[in-house]
């Protein structure tokens, strides 16, 4: 009788402990399949060449910018505009990047673009101006204007002494993406806020 116990007790001891293999086999499985699926592709190399674009500007010209809102220079702050959009622009045939700036409650202060840009709205308004300004971070997004046409958005917080003084929005036309042969889904996977290659 002892004999029939201990065996049943083997017994179920050995079913217990393949029980827990086969789980632990599974959750590795499983975290392994988890694992491959979230790995992204590498940013394609116009994504990464659009990126160094906007931040080498950022570097070149948001010290300046933000100075003179603090300031309130406004000539500072209409000369450093216009030059940093004529230098997003200088070498494309055709002028695809556009400038907004905002004061520090996402009010829209002035912008520049080749063509009275319809419909532009009230930046503040938009989720992405208000995380900026929040975050104090670089973060894009798209947005349709009137009329149906889409653009992208790279919001930059700009900062004096580590206080916001202003947002300045680069919009992006869909036309100079498709022809870059940069995705939506690429475009809002790039981490602005990093000078490595990597994606969030």
């Amino acid at each position: 009788m002892v004999f029939m116990k201990s065996y049943g007790t083997q017994k179920t001891e050995l079913r217990i402990r393949a029980l827990i293999l086969v789980i632990a086999l599974a959750t590795v499985f499983l975290a392994f399949i988890v694992g491959c699926r979230s790995e992204k592709p590498p940013p394609s190399p116009a994504a990464v060449s659009l990126k160094a674009r906007i931040q080498a500007n950022l570097d070149l010209f948001s010290p300046e910018l933000s100075k003179n809102l603090h300031k309130k220079n406004h000539q500072g702050v209409k000369g450093g505009l216009d030059r940093f959009y004529t230098e997003l622009n200088g070498h494309e045939n055709g002028s695809y990047f556009f400038l907004a700036l905002l004061d520090s409650h996402g009010v829209t202060i002035t912008s520049r673009s080749k063509s009275a840009v319809n419909g532009v709205p009230n930046y503040g308004n938009y989720q992405v101006v208000a995380k900026v300004i929040q975050k104090k971070k670089v973060l894009q997004s798209s947005l349709y204007l009137q009329g149906g046409r889409q653009v992208y958005i790279i919001c930059a917080p700009l900062l004096n002494s580590g206080i916001t003084t202003g947002v300045l929005i680069i919009g992006i036309d869909s036309d100079y993406m498709r022809q870059a042969g940069i995705s939506e889904r690429e475009f809002m996977s790039q981490d602005y806020n990093t000078r490595d290659n990597g994606i969030r």
